[in-house]
């Protein structure tokens, strides 16, 4: 099974059940239906449903079918991502709002914490990002970080609040990413970022660190983005390595 086609099938589901396509109460299509829908087989639709199921958005009976039980994903913020593409993605059910836009020159602490180049000028975007669809609770704050040579970007960050800014830099400079690094980890949000986030200081957090890179490895942005723990699920999915036997 092609992961990339079962994760583009559970992100349209989520979509139609966020935009009240599917609206609560209602009865998904069934399995064969969506077979025909998205041209898949019947385990890629299964696997769909089923993180449909993990995040709360839906129920299965037998005889009955999938009916959709809530609009909003369990811990708000959803990412289910199986490629490149789908994190270039990523802003679609969120919008951004800026909150301050800084320069600076990387010092040996930020250029190791954040994998720069020490001396070098950058620019950092800070913002909120918040549900379009439920415009309640901000859903997390991201810092991006992109070399002065960027500095255009930050126009047309303000100009389309539901692109990735890395998304924005491949269509402004012609480039192309290639690669993304992701590293997460748990962290305590600090009085600024809950303040912002309208959450409790100190509280769980994740935190996730992007590296946005070409081909040849130069590094397009980096994004550092803090999440609530309740705000937020992160599915990926592992297979078994088969080798010929």
């Amino acid at each position: 099974m092609n992961p990339t086609r079962y994760a583009r099938v559970a992100k349209d589901l989520m979509q139609g059940i966020t935009s009240g396509r599917y609206p609560v109460g209602s009865l998904l299509p069934t399995e064969l239906e969506l077979c025909d829908l998205y041209d898949v087989s019947r385990h890629t639709v299964r696997t769909a449903i089923d993180q449909l199921l993990d995040q709360g958005l839906v129920s299965r009976r037998k005889r009955v079918g999938t009916r959709v039980e809530a609009s909003t994903p369990r811990g708000g913020y959803t990412q289910s991502l199986a490629s490149v593409a789908d994190l270039a993605q990523l802003g679609q059910n969120q919008h951004r709002q800026i909150q301050d836009v800084r320069q600076f020159v990387a010092d040996l602490s930020e250029a190791e914490r954040l994998g720069l180049v020490p001396g070098e000028h950058y620019l950092c975007v800070s913002s909120v990002r918040v549900d379009r669809v439920h415009d309640s609770l901000p859903q997390c704050w991201c810092d991006v970080y992109v070399p002065r040579d960027y500095a255009e970007v930050i126009e047309l960050a303000r100009a389309h609040p539901d692109q990735v800014i890395a998304g924005l830099i491949e269509q402004r400079y012609d480039r192309a990413i290639a690669v993304v690094e992701q590293q997460v980890r748990a962290v305590l949000l600090t009085a600024q970022v809950a303040q912002a986030l309208k959450a409790e200081a100190g509280s769980a957090a994740l935190k996730i660190l992007r590296h946005y890179r070409e081909e040849n490895g130069d590094l397009m942005a980096v994004s550092e983005t803090v999440l609530p723990d309740d705000r937020f699920t992160l599915i990926s999915q592992m297979r078994r390595d088969r080798s010929p036997g």
